[in-house]
This record gives structure tokens, C-alpha cells and sequence, in this order.
């Protein structure tokens, strides 16, 4: 009896424990959602790349010498006008001047408040230097912009705003500010070195308008022949950079509706071979074994695996490494090394989702050994190539659409992505090899294994096959804690645990998960390449 009364007493104090950090886990996840929500996806430097790459791009339209160069550009643009584009684009920059204007304030006001004496003042200060420099920067295109529509005068109060931001303590793009400001007004003012200040700190379109105003007011004519030759190479490389950037949504979502087609014609003239084909009772009874895995352990040890890996989770990533890191000086550094940078995604990530595996040994060692097919990872037969690589390209159709209508319903809510600043201004690669090696071989494995290959077929004892499949998938967009991502990362956790489901091997799910990954990390590196 006491023995008994023992393990009633220690099985009572695991589920209050497990109660706790379940209601713990649940305000962190609804806390870390509605910070995401209020912080709006605004249009990012990302958003700004694109329509910096088109800006150069439509410097062809009526003198493209390669009519198919022109071509190309007008599938991007359709039946846009260069005066929408620039109305567009000055849409865009706006924005982003006004949420950088506001982030600077905040900081500034941070740094006057009592708070400022828990961070470290030089890194504060460099902050504030690094985001005065961003809202100098996005102002002097804005200016440039404002004139395409017409607008001198809000151009001018523009590049004055510049001058008043930066004071005694002027940089690059305030002298480029001062430069602009004075080609356009009247009388035109003419600063000297205005051609390398304006080189220097202008790139693309935005220095083609620049120096074409500038020769202009020289009276130095014979030099805009060769801004065109220039702005020809530009325009060249800008659509090449286009293409590559449309290419994997384009024709990965092309062949993903060819995919759907496939299936749709499998369904109706072979069912039984479809893979969404349910087989008759009889079947099923014949082929539970491998169908179906065994599942020993029943709801409280999934309780147990999820809750404990995701306490550790965020104790790694919001308690212990931030105190390591703070102890070392790493996070001051990191502000201008994009390879520490890196690091501190990788590292992080790892150490943060390492214990997973602790936790299921753990768990599950009193079902040891288990059954046969469990966390199957096995290179032949080599048809989970043929899952994975299907799966990729059927969900590409299936996520893209989900992710406009996402867009659309959160009204550009939920948060944005903290890696785009290392994959778009880093020009070293190893920041991005390290950051590839986190989102496509990391993210991956671990994510497989616990989403696909402990949660699904867990949840697949106490409910349908497609109920435990959009369940699981619901769960690994859920540990993304990111708002915005929900929608899109459960309908593409679906997509990978049907190809699990159906392939019963964890290499295809895994290798659905290094395509999609590495196709958004290879069209921004596009994208940001200089």
C-alpha cells in the first residue's frame, strides 16, 4: 500500500507540474501572438528591394534594344505605367520612413528614460547612429521619388528633414540630402565633389535621376550617353535578378498545379493507386501493420514530450542564452558582424530544440524498444525522394494562395522576419551559409522529428488519420510564434504530414522541409545581392 500511495502521490505531483507549465506555455504562446500582432508587417527593406530592382528595371521600357528583356519586365509590371510605379514605390518608401521615424523616437526616448540604465550606453548610442542613418538613407530616395510624381516641394522639405535629423553631426547622406535639395531649387546651387558624394551614396535608378539632374546643371551633356550605357548593364542585371527572384514561386507553382491535375486524373480514372485513396475495411484489416504504427504510450505522454520540450524551449531561448550571451558581450558585437549574427541564430536554435531528444528518450523508455516503423529514417527505397519532391511542388500553389489570403485577413498585421537583414545586406557568404545550414538542414531534422515523427502518429491512436495530420501541422505553425505564419505553416504542415503518413519515412518529410526553406532563402540572397 505505501509503495502504491508513493507512486499516486509522485504521479500527481508529475501532473500538477505538467498543469503548470501547460498554463505557463499557453500565456507565453498568447503573449508572444499578440506581440506579434502588434507588431505590423510594414513594408520591410526586403519590400524595398523589390521595388528598388524594379525601379532600374524600367529604365529599359521604350529603349530596350532587346525586345525580350522588355518583354519579360512587362510580365512583372503588367499594364503599369512608370508613373504608377513611382507612385507605388513612393506609397512604399513613405511607409517605411514613417515606422523608421517612429522606431528612432522610441530609442531616443528610450535612451532619456530611467530604463536606459539596464542597457549598455555605447550600444545604445549605436542603435540610435544605425536607425538616424537608415531614416537619412530611405529620405534621400524618398525625395528622389517625390519629384518623379511631381512633387519639388515635398522633395525639398524631404532632403531639409535630413539636414534637421542629423544637426552638427552630418554624415554621407546628409551632404547627399544637401547636394540634392540644391540641384532642385531655384536658382539651382551646385556643391562641389556632388558626383562622388552622389556615387557614393546612390546606387541604381535613384543615382541615374541624380546625376542626370546634376550633368544637366552642369551643362556637361556628353556624360548622360554614358549613364545610359550604364543604367543598360543595371537594367540587365536588375531583370535577371527578377527572374530568379519570381522563378520558384512561378514555376513551382506551375508544376504544383500540374502535380494537382496529376492527382485529380489519378482520383477519377485510378482510384485505388490515388494517393488520397481510403482502402475498404477489409483492406485496412489486411494492411493495419503498414498502414498504421503501434502506439504504446497513450495522451498523457504526448502531454508530457510537447509541454517539456517546449518549457525548454523557451528557457533556452528567452532565460538561459540571453544571459550567456549578455555575460560574454556577444549581443553588442553582434549588432555589426552579420557572422556572429548568424551564429546567434544557429546556435541558439539548436541548443533550443537539442533537448527534444533527452525529453523523448526519457518518455519513452519504459516502451523501449518500440514497435517497428517509429522515427524511420532509412535512404532505400528511395521513393521518399519521389514524396519529397512531389510534396514540395504541391505545396507551393496550396501555401501561396493560403499566404495572400492570410495577408489580406490580417491587414498586415503579425510580425515580419528577424533573418532578412543578414540575407539581404550581408555580401559574406558565410553569414549565409551558416544561416542556411540553420533553416535547412537544423530546422529540418529537428522539426520533422518531433512534428512528424513523434506528434502525428501519436495523435493518430485518438483521432482520424486526416484529423491528427492537420492537427500536428496546426501545432508545428503554432511553435513558429509567429502570427502571421499560422495560416500558411499549417497548411504547409499538412502538405508534410501526408507525405510522412504515406511514405512512413522521415526523409521525405524532411527533405519537403529543406526545399521550401532553401527556396525562400536562395530568392532572397537574389534579392539582396548586390
Amino acid at each position: 500500500m505505501d509503495s502504491k500511495s508513493l507512486n499516486n502521490k509522485s504521479l500527481n505531483a508529475k501532473s500538477l507540474l505538467l498543469s503548470i507549465l501547460s498554463l505557463l506555455s499557453i500565456l507565453f504562446i498568447l503573449f508572444t501572438l499578440q506581440a506579434s500582432w502588434n507588431n505590423p508587417q510594414e513594408q520591410t527593406k526586403l519590400d524595398l528591394l523589390q521595388t528598388d530592382l524594379i525601379l532600374q528595371a524600367t529604365q529599359i521600357q521604350g529603349k530596350a534594344q532587346d525586345s525580350t528583356k522588355d518583354d519579360i519586365f512587362q510580365v512583372f509590371i503588367g499594364e503599369s505605367k512608370p508613373q504608377e510605379l513611382y507612385a507605388q514605390a513612393l506609397n512604399s518608401y513613405q511607409e517605411v520612413l514613417k515606422a523608421s521615424k517612429s522606431n528612432l523616437a522610441s530609442l531616443e526616448r528610450l535612451s532619456q528614460s530611467p530604463e536606459s540604465r539596464d542597457y549598455e550606453p555605447q550600444a545604445l548610442s549605436k542603435q540610435k547612429q544605425k536607425k538616424q542613418t537608415s531614416v537619412s538613407e530611405i529620405s534621400i530616395r524618398t525625395g528622389l521619388l517625390q519629384i518623379q510624381t511631381g512633387d519639388t516641394q515635398g522633395a525639398i522639405a524631404t532632403w531639409e528633414a535630413v539636414a534637421e535629423l542629423e544637426g552638427q553631426s552630418m554624415t554621407s547622406y546628409g551632404l547627399t540630402a544637401q547636394i540634392l535639395k540644391g540641384l532642385w531649387s531655384e536658382p539651382t546651387m551646385l556643391f562641389p565633389n556632388a558626383e562622388v558624394q552622389i556615387q557614393r551614396t546612390l546606387d541604381g535608378w535613384y543615382r541615374k535621376v541624380a546625376l542626370t539632374k546634376l550633368y544637366q546643371s552642369q551643362q556637361r551633356s556628353e556624360k548622360i550617353p554614358e549613364l545610359e550605357q550604364q543604367a543598360q548593364i543595371e537594367v540587365n542585371a536588375a531583370i535577371n535578378r527578377l527572374v530568379i527572384i519570381n522563378s520558384i514561386p512561378l514555376i513551382g507553382g506551375s508544376v504544383g498545379i500540374l502535380v494537382w491535375i496529376g492527382l485529380l486524373v489519378q482520383w477519377i480514372f485510378f482510384r485505388k493507386s490515388s494517393p488520397f485513396h481510403r482502402p475498404s475495411q477489409g483492406d485496412l484489416d489486411q494492411n493495419l501493420n503498414q498502414n498504421n504504427l503501434q502506439v504504446p504510450w497513450g495522451f498523457g505522454t504526448i502531454w508530457e514530450v510537447m509541454v517539456l520540450w517546449f518549457t525548454a524551449f523557451c528557457l533556452m531561448t528567452q532565460l538561459v542564452l540571453p544571459l550567456i550571451f549578455e555575460f560574454l558581450g556577444i549581443q553588442t558585437r553582434a549588432s555589426e558582424d552579420y557572422t556572429i549574427q548568424a551564429l546567434l541564430v544557429l546556435i541558439p536554435y539548436t541548443l533550443s530544440v537539442i533537448p527534444m531528444l533527452p525529453i523523448l528518450q526519457a518518455s519513452l523508455a519504459v516502451y523501449q524498444p518500440l514497435p517497428e516503423g517509429w522515427f524511420r529514417i532509412k535512404i532505400k527505397p528511395p521513393q521518399w525522394l519521389l514524396w519529397g519532391v512531389g510534396g514540395y511542388f504541391a505545396s507551393v500553389p496550396l501555401v501561396l494562395v493560403i499566404s495572400i489570403i492570410s495577408q489580406k485577413f490580417l491587414q498586415g498585421q503579425g510580425g515580419g522576419n528577424p533573418l532578412l537583414p543578414i540575407l539581404t545586406d550581408s555580401q559574406n557568404n558565410l553569414p549565409k551559409f551558416l544561416l542556411w545550414t540553420t533553416l535547412a538542414i537544423a530546422a529540418p531534422f529537428f522539426e520533422e522529428y518531433l512534428f512528424r515523427g513523434f506528434l502525428l502518429p501519436s495523435l493518430a491512436k485518438f483521432l482520424p488519420v486526416w484529423g491528427a495530420i492537420a492537427l500536428s501541422g496546426f501545432f508545428f505553425a503554432l511553435a513558429h510564434l509567429n502570427l502571421a505564419d499560422i495560416i500558411p505553416l499549417t497548411t504547409l504542415g499538412i502538405v508534410m504530414g501526408f507525405v510522412y503518413w504515406r511514405s512512413k519515412n522521415l526523409l521525405s518529410s524532411m527533405l519537403l522541409h529543406c526545399l521550401w526553406n532553401s527556396g525562400s532563402f536562395f530568392a532572397l540572397i537574389a534579392l539582396g545581392g548586390k
